[in-house]
């Protein structure tokens, strides 16, 4: 009838996604029931959660607040054609070498250890990218997996907004269905860029924390996150 995920990266951060409630069990308080359940888990420690319109008001009621926006941009197959790399573009895929780079690249930007998470998405896949320092370690990395008849981009970790593009055009390389990704609308050049590419911006929806005044890491970086449960 109802449920909801707790996803925890240690101390220094928590997320809650997949709060769910059968529309014939709605209004009898079991989203709160599993809320609380979850923080309960959660403890002090600091816990987000990206919330839909109808989740807020409860989300607000119980401690959170909005510390940001995430946008969804998206394209379908016909213009998803224009998206992929030309020729000499494509860039490589993250290698068995290249894991551990990519893990700790994650743990700065998101201020936590996502590895049992980022391992999962590494082992579904279907395409992956890396973009080289000039000592050829990793700068960037992004990772596309099948979700449904949808390509999701998901996350983008990247040093600055051209390398992002560059992972984008990378991993839809070839793709021909619908293309998305979410992404913090702090990124204004990089939506700009997804707009000129001809991604769609939807409704953005709030970034909401509890237990700290804000989101640990070098949140710069990153470019669209792992997904709105996941954070």
């Amino acid at each position: 009838m109802s449920s909801a995920a707790l996803f925890d990266y240690g101390d220094s951060l928590l997320s809650i996604g997949m709060v769910l409630v059968a529309p014939a069990h709605r209004r009898r308080g079991l989203a709160r029931a599993v809320m609380q359940r979850c923080l309960s888990m959660a403890r002090r420690r600091p816990t987000m959660l990206i919330a839909t319109a109808m989740g807020e008001p409860l989300y607000v009621d119980l401690g959170f607040a909005e510390v940001g926006r995430v946008a969804r941009m998206a394209c379908d197959g016909a213009a998803a054609g224009a998206i992929g790399a030309v020729r000499g573009e494509r860039l490589p895929s993250i290698s068995t070498a290249d894991v551990h780079a990519v893990l700790e690249l994650d743990r700065k930007a998101c201020g936590a250890d996502r590895s049992t998470l980022l391992r999962s998405l590494l082992a579904r896949a279907i395409a992956t990218g890396v973009v080289r320092d000039s000592r050829g370690g990793v700068r960037s990395f992004g990772i596309a997996l099948r979700q449904r008849d949808q390509l999701a981009l998901a996350p983008l970790v990247a040093a600055d907004s051209p390398d992002a593009i560059a992972l984008v055009r990378s991993l839809a390389s070839g793709y021909a269905g619908t293309v998305r990704l979410d992404v913090p609308t702090t990124q204004e050049a990089f939506l700009s860029a997804l707009s000129g590419l001809g991604l769609t911006q939807g409704p953005s929806a709030p970034i909401m924390l509890r237990g700290a005044a804000g989101l640990p890491g070098q949140r710069e970086q990153i470019h669209a996150i792992a997904s709105r449960g996941f954070g």
